[in-house]
């Protein structure tokens, strides 16, 4: 009762938010609505149509797929926020689970257990439910909804599709992520820990650069890619599905290194009262899904 006590405390402020955000976002989804969209790269040779690529592949694919489109026609921002945390939360399961199988590696074949309930870090795939969907779905709808205004995109200096998804790249990954991104993350989680305004900031100043770089490293090519071949309704549902892959590949990446540094130890997702063993810390960049 304690734990569920915890993570509803955990989840209930920004999920609060989210309600709020959502008529906002669907006012500016209106305004929007009649502008002439952002380009998106076009398929060559013969197809006549000239359908996008994430649109030529989608009419290949299952019904279910033609139904998730349609969503995010008809309800787009709970759409997004949906798929925004739910893809947060199976990216922490995945690290989880990760971190958990190498610490039992670690121990003698006797001392070795399998996965339980009370092995999962429940208020931690909480916060990242409750992060995802009011970031990554909510706040991300709207955001990219300007980027892709066409008031923006003269004030772009380049022309052509791939260099204006990358000029848009730039500027999200240069300007949104650094400031507001990690600002609202770093004090999420700050709260969900029960951390003091000073442990928030001493642990965000050890992480926060070695974790931008990184961030930059996958986000720029892949965004950019992105951003030039998918239209914009695509956008959070693919910077979802990319940040599941980011998490998942940094977790086997992590469970083959031991963290010897300090920033991977002050980067440990702890309850307050139970921490994990040396080997189950997370480096800082798990703990991020942009």
């Amino acid at each position: 009762p304690g734990r569920l006590q915890g993570m509803g405390l955990c989840a209930a402020p920004l999920l609060l938010l989210v309600l709020l955000f959502a008529p906002a976002s669907a006012l500016f989804t209106r305004h929007l609505a009649g502008r002439a969209p952002a380009p998106a790269l076009r398929l060559r040779g013969g197809l006549g149509d000239g359908s996008t690529i994430v649109g030529k592949v989608a009419s290949y694919l299952s019904p279910a797929t033609a139904a998730y489109i349609g969503l995010l026609k008809s309800a787009p921002v709970s759409t997004k926020v949906v798929t925004a945390a739910t893809l947060a939360t199976a990216g922490d399961v995945i690290a989880q689970k990760v971190s958990f199988d190498a610490a039992q590696k670690e121990q003698a074949p006797p001392a070795r257990k399998r996965q339980t309930l009370s092995d999962w870090d429940l208020r931690r795939l909480f916060m990242f439910a409750a992060f995802g969907g009011f970031y990554t779905g909510a706040v991300q709808h709207v955001w990219f909804g300007i980027l892709n205004a066409p008031a923006v995109a003269r004030f772009l200096p380049a022309k052509g599709v791939v260099a204006q998804a990358l000029a848009r790249t730039l500027v999200n990954q240069f300007l949104a992520i650094p400031v507001l991104y990690y600002s609202i993350f770093y004090t999420w989680r700050g709260f969900c820990r029960a951390e003091t305004p000073a442990e928030t900031l001493t642990l965000a100043r050890a992480e926060y650069w070695p974790t931008l770089k990184l961030n930059w490293a996958f986000w720029l090519p892949t965004q950019t890619l992105l951003f030039a071949c998918a239209p914009v309704k695509y956008h959070v549902p693919g910077c979802s599905l990319l940040a599941l892959v980011w998490g998942a590949v940094l977790s086997f990446v992590s469970m083959a290194k031991a963290p010897q540094d300090g920033a991977a130890t002050a980067a440990a997702v702890g309850t307050g009262t139970r921490q994990p063993a040396p080997r189950q810390r997370e480096r800082p960049w798990l703990l991020h899904r942009d």
